[in-house]
């Protein structure tokens, strides 16, 4: 990892949180097992059914989901999109210490639940936001084979149009009304998350630093604006190549004077990912990830 400019105001840390899971169910599935969305997704597979680019992932399946056998679902995509279970153990477990007050949480591009199901293990409710309909399927039915559907609300739509402002206010449309605000709409929520999509597994193949401000579909300036809409305190799963004199600038202009914390993640002593995190209840220097 390439060291930072000392002039920047980024916290930084290393953890080796993910390692490989233990437990091995053996229970294979059987044919009558497979379960077929009405697109034609086959959404629970073996490793015969699985497409050709996707086979590589199949020795992973339990670091993915320590309860696959009992019914997961996950579109080809998912198989190289979702979050290892003990990385989204970390990442909840993490927000959790540090915002113990926190009770309402929104996961913005759920894919298959990976995050959305940890973070109902710690708080009292927990939003999941896809523009995909399958991913939001995937993550409804992995969240009941989990046992926390009922802490879950769900929603399918487009980020940057659901974030649009309506006759010069923040759009809660989507929100359940229990949880919507006449006023001070950035406590909505307690605490955002998104993992958004950094372009397939190739994104690392141009060896330079990854250009978080034009990211498409959530450049990082843009995305973090429309995200203090709604919260304070903010998480993003980003690429480990992540330009940190980027982050540096989108820090200053949004936060001013406050920090953004940066966890390097590894998952079998490979590097997978940076959690970033922003607001002030998450960048307490006091606070360590050793």
């Amino acid at each position: 990892m390439r060291a930072r400019p000392p002039s920047m105001r980024v916290n930084c840390c290393k953890r080796n949180c993910c390692k490989k899971i233990v437990a091995r169910l053996s229970r294979l599935m059987s044919d009558e097992e497979y379960e077929i969305e009405a697109g034609g997704e086959l959404l629970m597979h073996s490793y015969e059914t699985l497409p050709d680019n996707c086979k590589k992932y199949w020795k992973k399946r339990y670091q993915l989901f320590h309860k696959f056998d009992e019914g997961i679902y996950m579109t080809s995509e998912l198989w190289y999109s979702v979050t290892p279970e003990l990385m989204a153990i970390f990442t909840a477990t993490l927000i959790a210490e540090l915002m113990p007050d926190a009770r309402n949480v929104l996961d913005i591009c759920c894919g298959g639940g990976g995050n959305t199901i940890q973070f109902a293990n710690f708080f009292e409710t927990v939003g999941a936001i896809d523009i995909n309909a399958l991913n939001e399927q995937c993550t409804r039915h992995n969240a009941a084979v989990y046992g926390v559907e009922e802490k879950i609300w769900s929603h399918i739509g487009d980020w940057n149009e659901m974030c649009k402002l309506v006759n010069g206010k923040v759009c809660q449309d989507w929100i359940p009304e229990n949880l919507r605000k006449s006023a001070d709409t950035n406590h909505i929520f307690d605490f955002i998350f998104a993992s958004p999509p950094w372009g397939g597994p190739a994104y690392t193949k141009t060896g330079e630093d990854f250009d978080v401000i034009n990211m498409e579909p959530f450049g990082l300036d843009r995305f973090i604006k429309q995200l203090l809409q709604y919260t304070e305190n903010i998480g993003l799963f980003l690429p480990k190549s992540s330009n940190l004199d980027q982050l540096r600038q989108v820090t200053s202009d949004n936060f001013g004077d406050g920090l953004c914390r940066i966890i390097y993640l590894y998952h079998d002593d490979y590097c997978s990912g940076m959690l970033a995190l922003f607001g002030t209840a998450l960048t307490d220097p006091n606070f360590t990830c050793d």
